[in-house]
């Protein structure tokens, strides 16, 4: 084979107990995948030890197992260092980073090429929410659950958090409601100026007036409810 090299060189006779040191090309491979040069022995039956042939290092076309999609022909072998695309089956992802499969010595490399996508446990429990469904104990890879925050609270962020590879992703929170205190109001000397619900959403706007007097102080008469808290303006 083209790059195979003997010693000694040159003899082609050889009697029994000598030996003959075979070194292969650097993509070949004797006596097993892993190994580029061995000595061989005459033995008494003029047969050798080990063949003193070297083989191209090669990678099987068939089909790994689950691979979905796989970029070499049935009837093409790959040679040491090629590399091909491939994709898995649903329910795997590819372990190589590149999406890469590569022949090497050992056959297609990363191994395995695919490996199982881990599923999730229970969700996550939503402060001041719930999840809006039954609760499973074991959700699959990319499965969804829907949360909704408890009466008169806002949500931000989501709805949903969906399972990949066994860990929750997606973010929200629940915006707590600005309750109305009327004693609060009496110390200010503010009432509402429209006789609406004692609860305000998260971001709603809540316009005061004066019970008597006049505005006093830094704090407008229009105020936003942020998250629970609402800042109160005075009147004198």
């Amino acid at each position: 084979m083209e790059g195979t090299r003997y010693e000694p060189a040159y003899r082609n006779l050889f009697s029994p107990g000598e030996t003959l040191t075979v070194y292969c090309a650097r993509t070949s491979w004797i006596s097993t995948p892993q190994e580029t040069s061995i000595v061989t022995t005459c033995e008494e039956n003029g047969q050798w030890s080990i063949s003193p042939t070297c083989r191209e290092v090669t990678c099987i076309s068939r089909k790994p197992e689950h691979v979905k999609y796989w970029g070499v022909s049935r009837w093409r072998s790959m040679k040491l260092d090629e590399t091909i695309s491939y994709s898995c089956q649903e329910g795997y992802k590819t372990t190589a980073v590149n999406k890469r499969a590569k022949c090497t010595r050992n056959g297609w490399t990363p191994n395995p090429l695919c490996e199982e996508l881990v599923s999730c446990g229970t969700p996550p429990p939503l402060k001041d929410g719930d999840i809006k469904y039954s609760i499973e104990t074991q959700y699959s890879h990319n499965e969804r659950v829907e949360y909704q925050c408890q009466s008169r609270y806002t949500m931000e962020g989501g709805p949903n958090r969906t399972c990949i590879n066994g860990e929750w992703t997606g973010h929200m929170r629940c915006l707590e409601p600005c309750i109305v205190n009327e004693d609060d109001h009496r110390q200010h000397n503010i009432t509402l100026k429209s006789n609406g619900s004692r609860y305000f959403s998260h971001d709603e706007i809540i316009d005061y007036r004066c019970a008597r007097g006049i505005p006093v102080g830094a704090i407008a008469m229009r105020q936003r409810c942020n998250s629970g808290v609402l800042l109160l303006p005075s009147c004198q």
